[in-house]
């Protein structure tokens, strides 16, 4: 049996595609409609026009990842993503006939449907599971089971030990909601990537925390802004009307996602207010029901939308190869549990959901032989884990935002280090343990990481270090 772990956009292609290629597969979620995929706005990239290619897609990938993408996955994925488009509209599934543009894209290559892309898809194909009659289970993992760094089976909550496991794959989202401000539903606190480090899997890049520019808030309501409306027309001003992108970057509005967020910030740490005006957004209402919707239910007005940046997108995560293996034998991880190398060091927008979709589409070809990851671009770190203190999960979305935020430093980050040594990482089942756990390995990472790029930026280390250059911190469990 085949377990996948998560029902996001990855676990379901996943899921589907090993069903229709004779495999025995059964899903086991936290919740079965919830997670990133549920709630992603934007769409996904595929060079799918007469004017666009792979090879432009790649190009654009590469230049937003700031010198550490993986070469081999980002020329993978987009060229196999356009195949996968294909392969899910054959299974019945319509994007919208227009492409747009999002930020860091060299051209309209967006696919979508209306502005709730990611809604859209993971219903089509929770119910395409359903009507295949693919098991699906309301459960939480809480341990992998592994001898001589091979899955032998795993601890759910509810079931308790399960031992009938050919293969594992974990599909279960990043860590983003473990910041103060954030676009992430609580689901996504890192589990998977906490659970499958205890287990003796390589963790990398988990530095890299993606914050999206523009969210907005309304009588406690997180609502994100999409990248598409930019690309659209909308602009973003201060409270002093100024169109201030532009001094950040000559690309403004479409610059890639960290320059943007960091150029809101700073707008703040001013003393300025930021909003995005979207009255050059032509026929919003039809094209962006939910913004139209959002905007009308709590009465903001259209030129004036107050925004700022939150943790959206981790690139960090159990790292994989191209056939979606870890290091641990018949371990795989899918989505955004895994890292990939594609996002570099700061995701292209829209290249969340392809990512997802291939490496799910695909797992077939792969499931039958094993060859498994074997780290070779950066620095292993062997780290122990001791404490025996607690932190609420409110402790920890605190520290992470004022010490692993849009901003760092050294000083704030062996801080965090220092008070997330002190918890208990090893009490399974706990949320606040696995939050710490990965809250521990992303401070440590970026501790370990004296430069800026990308996502990752630290006041005291604000230049590209050629030391760095096309490596990656990896952390593995002390054994």
């Amino acid at each position: 049996m085949i377990y996948i772990i998560g029902s996001g956009i990855a676990g379901l292609s996943a899921a589907l595609s090993l069903h229709k290629s004779g495999h025995r597969v059964t899903i086991i979620t936290k919740k079965i409609k919830g997670g990133s995929s549920y709630e992603a706005k934007g769409g996904v990239a595929a060079a799918i026009s007469p004017d666009d290619s792979p090879e432009l897609h790649a190009e654009d990938t590469l230049k937003v990842g700031d010198g550490l993408c993986d070469t081999a996955v980002v020329n993978y994925v987009t060229s196999e993503i356009p195949k996968v488009i294909n392969t899910i509209e054959d299974w019945g599934f319509k994007f919208d006939p227009d492409l747009r543009l999002e930020g860091g894209h060299s051209r309209r290559r967006v696919l979508h449907r209306l502005d709730e892309t990611g809604r859209e898809l993971s219903t089509f194909l929770l119910n395409l599971a359903i009507k295949e009659g693919i098991p699906i289970v309301e459960d939480e993992l809480i341990a992998i089971k592994v001898r001589d760094n091979e899955v032998m089976g795993f601890v759910t909550k509810a079931r308790g030990e399960v031992s009938d496991v050919d293969k594992l794959v974990l599909a279960t989202g990043g860590y983003a909601y473990l910041w103060e401000y954030s676009s992430n539903p609580p689901t996504n606190m890192g589990d998977g990537v906490a659970i499958a480090f205890r287990a003796g899997a390589y963790v990398s890049d988990m530095e890299f925390v993606q914050f999206h520019p523009t969210v907005t808030i309304a009588d406690g309501d997180v609502f994100l802004l999409t990248e598409t409306l930019r690309g659209e027309g909308a602009r973003l001003v201060n409270n002093l009307g100024e169109r201030f992108a532009f001094k950040y970057d000559e690309r403004g509005e479409l610059a890639p996602r960290d320059i943007l967020a960091r150029a809101i910030y700073m707008e703040y740490l001013k003393g300025n207010s930021v909003f995005l005006d979207l009255t050059n957004v032509k026929d919003l209402e039809s094209r962006f029901p939910s913004v139209a919707s959002f905007l009308s239910r709590h009465g903001l007005r259209r030129d004036k939308v107050p925004v700022f940046p939150a943790a959206h997108f981790t690139v960090g995560g159990v790292r994989v190869n191209t056939r979606g293996e870890s290091s641990v034998r018949n371990l795989y991880a899918i989505g955004e549990v895994a890292d990939t190398g594609l996002h570099g060091a700061n995701r292209l927008a829209s290249n969340s959901l392809a990512e997802a979709l291939v490496f799910g589409v695909n797992l077939p070809q792969y499931i039958d032989e094993w060859v498994g990851f074997v780290p070779s671009d950066g620095i292993v770190e062997a780290v122990k884990i001791n404490g025996n203190g607690e932190l609420s999960i409110g402790e920890i979305r605190r520290i992470n935002w004022l010490r692993l935020g849009i901003v760092r430093d050294g000083e704030g980050l062996a801080d965090a280090v220092k008070k997330y040594e002190k918890v208990n990482m090893h009490a399974l089942g706990e949320d606040w343990s696995n939050a710490a756990l990965v809250s521990y390995l992303t401070a440590k990472a970026a501790l370990t990481r004296c430069e800026s790029r990308g996502s990752h930026y630290r006041v005291d280390c604000p230049f590209k270090s050629n030391n760095w250059a096309g490596r990656r911190v990896y952390l593995v469990m002390a054994r």
